[in-house]
């Protein structure tokens, strides 16, 4: 018989079935078949909720990556700066990944499962959503600390994503978490050079370094 829960409720039993399947054996094994029955539902249950096996793919990577926008925008946040900030996130992303690994593994499986499929579709589209995710988590950093930025949110945007792609992979290779969070400690001073106060007089980070005198100017 067919456990009496609501439809969200469902469905996000299914998403999480189909978070351990990717990441314990990837995306082929994958099935319709073998989430349901990871979830331990019938398979009736599944075509109530989702349409077809590619919405609930879909699905996976928006569930993922909205609870890491969730994770870097609601932790306890040290606005002293948009350095701090940032730290703050990343350190609150290495915690999820360090806590569930396996949502991370079941994202690049999707993402190279994808690619393999069509160099076009549907790992561009999800790397897109990455890109769109990090430049949020960017302006509300700005926005709760005062600052601006100084280069383009979308460029700033594409230089998080890689910088939180290296530290997965590494963290997934050698789980250093330790190292992780110094490597978050660089991305983040790194970032932060490209914002500045509104009162500052428009004098950025960059310009800043930019005049400083070297030890061999006269």
């Amino acid at each position: 018989m067919m456990r009496r829960i609501p439809p969200s409720q469902r469905r996000e039993e299914l998403i999480a079935a189909a978070i351990r399947v990717i990441a314990r054996s990837g995306v082929a094994a994958a099935t319709t078949r073998a989430i349901v029955t990871e979830a331990q539902m019938p398979l009736g249950a599944f075509h109530y909720i989702f349409e077809n096996h590619d919405e609930l793919m879909s699905a996976v990577v928006e569930a993922v990556t909205e609870q890491e926008r969730f994770v870097a925008e609601t932790r306890s946040v040290d606005a002293t700066s948009v350095q701090a900030a940032l730290l703050s996130g990343l350190n609150g992303y290495i915690d999820l990944l360090a806590a569930e690994p396996e949502r991370e593994l079941a994202l690049l499986e999707l993402g190279l499962f994808a690619r393999r499929q069509d160099a076009d579709g549907q790992m561009r589209t999800q790397w897109e959503s990455y890109f769109g995710t990090a430049a949020e988590v960017l302006q509300y950093a700005a926005e709760l600390t005062r600052t601006r930025w100084t280069a383009p949110l979308p460029d700033l945007a594409r230089l998080l994503v890689a910088s939180l792609d290296g530290i997965t992979l590494g963290w997934l290779a050698d789980h250093d978490t330790a190292a992780a969070r110094r490597t978050a400690a660089f991305v983040a001073r790194a970032l932060a050079v490209y914002a500045d106060s509104p009162d500052a007089g428009g004098t950025t980070a960059v310009s800043r370094v930019a005049r400083e005198p070297r030890p061999d100017d006269d």
